[in-house]
């Protein structure tokens, strides 16, 4: 019983992959009290209204990046593996000046929203400041993951930053200081740039020295993949962010903080998601263009074994310990259970998904991902409508929930379907009757 569990952790894909989980298990931890502590040193409007300004700029950050971070790293492992160091160079000069340019009309857009709904300029500039950083850490991890490692793009994008943050929530719980939203915006601000800082210092070391190379161009492929990256992200962050602003306009500003805290804690399965998508974009993409198949299957099943575990455990987590995971919040939050329950089945489902969003895009598939996603967040739309006014709170996380089980289905079948691969952990399944079809046939052979 030890030893296949040892040598299960012993593979370098295992190693590779419970690695980047618990690199992402950390950064959820560490946003978990970040924005408990949050709950704690703010009123419940204020909570609100932060959880609320955070989701616009996280959306705004995706809008103004154009589909250039996904972008770079469809194309960065073709060329590194191709050995094409001036395509390279051609790629991220154009990625660095569409993105520029587009996130200062995003940026721009925020601010005058934000200004004519009557907003302090303290909160524009925080928020707007919030806005850039987040898109440059956002870019720089993507470049960062495929050419440095997983712990410099992930860890600086999502890990190190909140330590900071935390520890200054700290000081101001212990303090007795109340926090109004655009200080701890602020507060996020600073840190994530001493990330973003970091993360350009070790791009710069790692990318070969491209001064003396002419840069070259592809750039009728890299605007179409950019366009359907760009809709796709759009969607991507709208399904995360875009229910607690609807929850803000169609209920309250109390509500809606409710409605993210319990959507943060029911990402524990959506961060298990990301770190397969984190593993899957630096490892999988160099399989598929070197045409290394048996490694490429063998890489999936055992990310699917280690996703099993971990949704099992998960859901288990979240059915006993949500009270007391949700009361950290406050104890107004601990009566709002069934909506973490709801909310972590959905998640759930598409963590047992498996990476297929990720195959897709990334073997050249991009385009029928997009309709896809863009009918799951319709999807949802029409369930907040129908549902929040007869079931409240509940009701936008029932519809949350419906919309994301449908699009995991969806993808996976089109993952098969185009890729002749399946993602998901009914993989196991499949290997389980290979090796039990196997042992007959010996059982047979012995047997004669």
């Amino acid at each position: 019983m030890i030893d296949p569990i040892v040598q299960f952790l012993r593979r370098d894909v295992t190693r590779g992959v419970v690695g980047t989980i618990l690199l992402k298990v950390g950064s959820g931890a560490l946003a978990f009290a970040l924005f408990s502590l949050a709950a704690r040193t703010m009123t419940p409007d204020g909570f609100g209204i932060f959880a609320t300004w955070l989701s616009v700029a996280q959306i705004a950050a995706v809008v103004g990046l154009v589909g250039q971070e996904a972008l770079l790293v469809r194309f960065l492992n073709e060329y590194e593996v191709g050995d094409r160091p001036d395509l390279i160079k051609g790629l991220l000069l154009s990625s660095f000046r569409i993105s520029a340019v587009a996130m200062l009309i995003a940026i721009a857009a925020v601010a005058l929203v934000a200004h004519f709904r009557g907003d302090l300029w303290l909160l524009i500039l925080a928020v707007s400041a919030y806005t850039a950083v987040s898109a440059g850490l956002m870019l720089g991890s993507q470049i960062a993951r495929s050419l440095v490692s997983i712990i410099m793009g992930e860890g600086n994008r999502e890990f190190f930053w909140r330590v900071f943050v935390v520890l200054f929530l700290l000081a101001m719980l212990f303090g007795h200081r109340q926090l109004d939203p655009a200080e701890l915006i602020a507060a996020m601000t600073i840190a994530m740039s001493v990330g973003l800082v970091a993360q350009i210092i070790a791009i710069a070391r790692a990318l070969p020295d491209l001064r003396a190379t002419a840069a070259s161009s592809e750039a009728s492929r890299w605007r179409s993949s950019a366009l359907h990256f760009w809709l796709a992200s759009i969607l991507e962050v709208a399904n995360q962010y875009f229910d607690v602003i609807l929850v803000y306009w169609m209920l309250d500003p109390a509500t809606a903080g409710i409605y993210f805290a319990a959507s943060r804690l029911a990402n524990i399965f959506a961060m298990l998601s990301a770190a397969l998508y984190s593993f899957g974009a630096r490892r999988l993409p160099s399989l598929y263009f070197s045409k290394n198949h048996r490694e490429f299957e063998r890489t999936l099943q055992l990310m699917a074994e280690v996703t099993a575990l971990c949704v099992v455990a998960g859901l288990a987590m979240i059915w006993i310990g949500g009270p007391y995971l949700l009361n950290l919040f406050g104890p107004h939050f601990t009566a709002q259970h069934s909506v973490l329950i709801v909310l972590a089945i959905g998640t759930a489902i598409q963590a047992a998904g498996g990476p297929s969003a990720a195959i897709l895009q990334l073997t050249g598939h991009e385009r029928i991902y997009v309709p896809v996603v863009a009918a799951n967040v319709a999807l949802r739309l029409v369930g907040f409508l129908v549902l929040i006014p007869w079931l409240g709170v509940l009701g936008a996380a029932i519809a949350a929930t419906v919309s994301l089980a449908l699009t995991t289905v969806a993808l996976n079948i089109l993952c098969r379907r185009r890729t002749g691969v399946d993602p998901s952990v009914l993989v196991l399944l499949r290997f389980s009757a290979l090796r039990r079809g196997r042992y007959a046939v010996r059982g047979a052979d012995s047997a004669e």
